[in-house]
């Protein structure tokens, strides 16, 4: 999910303007080194392209009209552990196929379900514009509050302070 909503974020930006990770983490909702892991298997999978530098950030290497939602999924799909040698139950073999077949199965459907249209169905963000200088982690923290004048003393030297006939 959230590498279909990293892809959505790119796709939403202007084609001359990549998208910083820092962007992407803010509006995913996760931490930069998360965000980093998600980009680095998006571009392996060859969906996006990098730019470094000022100014750098992420675009899509292809159409969105030309993508399906298997090509985002394929991007995080693990390899499967290939069944352990030996006596092989009639059981497992049918089981086996039985996944086999599941899988190919939501192969086929995600390939037929485009991602654009599977984008339109995500909400959009309120906050879409640029980078500001806020924290954007996943912890909603209150603000601190102002500071108030102390009560009493704090040392020796403020003794004088606090005999004033305001503080009796």
């Amino acid at each position: 999910m959230q590498g279909l909503r990293a892809i959505g974020i790119i796709a939403a930006s202007s084609r001359q303007q990549p998208v910083p990770t820092t962007r992407l983490a803010r509006h995913i909702g996760l931490c930069l080194s998360s965000t980093e892991i998600i980009v680095k298997q998006l571009k392996s999978g060859g969906l996006i392209r990098s730019y470094r530098g000022p100014g750098g950030g992420y675009q899509l290497q292809h159409l969105i009209k030309d993508l399906s939602v298997w090509d985002v999924v394929s991007c995080f799909e693990g390899s499967d552990i290939p069944p352990k040698a030996g006596h092989v139950s009639p059981e497992s073999q049918a089981a086996l196929a039985l996944a086999i077949q599941l899988d190919e199965t939501v192969c086929q459907y995600l390939q037929a379900c485009r991602l654009i249209d599977v984008l339109e169905r995500f909400p959009a963000d309120a906050n879409d514009d640029a980078d500001t200088n806020t924290s954007h982690t996943a912890f909603h923290l209150k603000p601190l509050r102002p500071p108030s004048p102390p009560l009493a003393p704090s040392w020796v030297f403020d003794l004088a302070k606090f005999t004033l006939p305001a503080h009796a």
